[in-house]
């Protein structure tokens, strides 16, 4: 039947998983009819996912790593072909994530403890933390108690894979964005003998890694940066984009701590990292991108029009099925959802649905998702 229209009703979402795949069933009871022009299914899922507002270029940083998307042309019964829609004019993308799997994280002086995803939420209570250690006098560098973590970016890996040489010829300005704390004041300019003040800076190597074995070299571009003990410091600072490397995309910096040595009080510090990201402006604004970004033989989608266990009158369901293999393996097992389609659930003076609804929620046909809580989050520890 092609002339029945849809009702207002309840729809059901089912989530599950087994060790190789994850699961999605969606039981569209208000949708009654069984026209399949212009149907289409959206998804976006992920284990891991930025903590992003107003910012759609966070996303597709992780594309492969850990979030994937599916836009499927129901009428055709075929995936849609990759297309981008993109326009001038000078944007910044926000909470663009750093992570090991596309990024260098090095501990070069000190212990750390903690990964990655402490510093990709703010105001959490998890911090990702570098604890000082000493180191008597050598070559080039002074005793003290140290802590120096060492970053290598890949910048061109934070844009869509098919659109990454539009996106770098029209990158303007990088920036860091921080949010760090200590136990100790960082003073880089007046610490010296002052064993509760310490040195604590951001230090720039441009295309290739940081060399401690030439302490000019290392320090050459530096931004030191001045906190109070115990207080959440936030800040952003502007990085030398001209110096990215050409070949492989990598962008290298250290954050450093030193506390010159003192015989009589103790100088061991901690640096706690509540939130490191990126902050990427470009002349290319990103309106939306369709198409599949998932192995093709990692996933199944059916689709039917009938009756179901929770609605005996004939209407539409979709199951859905993807590999684990697609997602990084994590220590915690939590699921991030976005689905959207065509006709059902239908919002005042639209044709289309969007699920969850945060916001003002646009057809993803014509806008990419842009912040985290347009995501559901399921935690799969419990299944």
């Amino acid at each position: 039947m092609v002339d029945l229209a849809n009702v207002d009703g309840w729809n059901y979402l089912s989530v599950a998983e087994d060790e190789d795949y994850y699961y999605l069933a969606l039981d569209l009871c208000s949708d009654r009819t069984n026209n399949k022009a212009g149907e289409w299914l959206a998804l976006h899922i992920a284990n891991q996912i930025p903590d992003a507002v107003d910012s759609r270029l966070a996303f597709y940083t992780l594309e492969d790593y850990g979030y994937e998307y599916l836009f499927y042309d129901v009428d055709n019964d075929v995936p849609f072909l990759y297309d981008s829609h993109t326009i001038s004019g000078s944007t910044e993308y926000v909470d663009i994530p750093i992570s090991p799997e596309m990024d260098e994280i090095d501990v070069y002086r000190g212990t750390t403890t903690g990964d990655y995803r402490d510093f990709w939420t703010e105001y959490d209570n998890r911090n990702f933390t570098a604890s000082s250690v000493y180191y008597s006098s050598e070559p080039e560098w002074m005793p003290g108690d140290y802590a120096i973590v060492h970053f290598g970016v890949n910048i061109t890996e934070k844009f869509p894979d098919e659109d990454i040489s539009t996106f770098m010829s029209g990158l303007t300005n990088v920036e860091l964005e921080y949010k760090i704390s200590s136990n100790l004041e960082s003073n880089p300019a007046g610490h010296v003998g002052i064993a509760d003040q310490f040195l604590c800076s951001i230090y720039e190597h441009g295309d290739v890694p940081g060399d401690m074995g030439n302490s000019a070299l290392f320090t050459a571009t530096v931004h030191p940066l001045y906190y109070s003990a115990d207080t959440l410091k936030s800040g952003t600072i502007v990085l030398d984009y001209t110096t990215i490397n050409a070949t492989s995309g990598m962008f290298y910096f250290s954050i450093l701590g030193w506390n010159d040595e003192d015989g009589v009080d103790p100088t061991a510090f901690e640096m706690k990292f509540d939130k490191l990201s990126l902050r990427l402006t470009t002349s290319i604004y990103l309106s939306y991108i369709v198409g599949n970004s998932i192995t093709n033989t990692s996933y199944d989608l059916a689709y039917s029009y009938g009756p179901s266990a929770m609605c005996e009158e004939n209407h539409r369901m979709f199951e859905f099925k993807i590999a684990k293999s697609e997602f990084p393996t994590l220590a915690d097992e939590f699921l991030y959802l976005n689905v959207a389609g065509y006709g059902t659930m239908i919002m005042e003076n639209t044709n289309y649905w969007v699920y969850p609804t945060f916001g003002f929620p646009l057809s993803p046909i014509i806008a990419s998702i842009d912040d985290k809580q347009e995501f559901l989050k399921f935690d799969m520890s419990i299944t």
